[in-house]
């Protein structure tokens, strides 16, 4: 295995994978995802973070097997928190591309929870507490 990335090289092929995906360029930026992946320890948030970018580009491909592959990597084996709600809604679209309704709407749910438990945490920031 190669020597784990640094700091300043992870954000620079995160930013140059986001760039990627955003442009339509989902082939480069899934090797750039594909490289983070093989240059992180696995499980830690660059791979983590890896693995949800290999989730998308499968996703906008129509590859709703491989997405639901690559976000349970994504989502480890832990509780999620509400910053990765996001994921639970990759889910549920990952899951509705199979065809697979009832278990769809399930994660859709599970990201309506998360997203306003973030919205909470948000507004708790904002406002002092009484």
């Amino acid at each position: 295995m190669t020597e784990p990335i640094n700091e300043d090289e992870r954000k620079t092929l995160s930013v140059l994978a986001f760039l990627f995906f955003r442009m339509g360029l989902e082939e480069r930026a899934k090797r750039v995802y594909e490289a983070i992946a093989e240059l992180s320890v696995p499980n830690s948030s660059d791979w983590r973070y890896a693995k949800a970018g290999l989730a998308a580009v499968a996703l906008e491909a129509g590859d709703g097997r491989t997405a639901l592959t690559e976000l349970k990597a994504a989502m480890g084996s832990g509780p999620l928190s509400s910053k990765e709600a996001a994921l639970c809604l990759m889910k549920s679209q990952a899951l509705w591309q199979q065809g697979r309704k009832e278990e769809a709407q399930i994660a859709r749910d599970e990201f309506l929870h998360l997203s306003r438990g973030a919205k909470q945490e948000e507004a708790s920031f904002i406002r002092p507490p009484l």
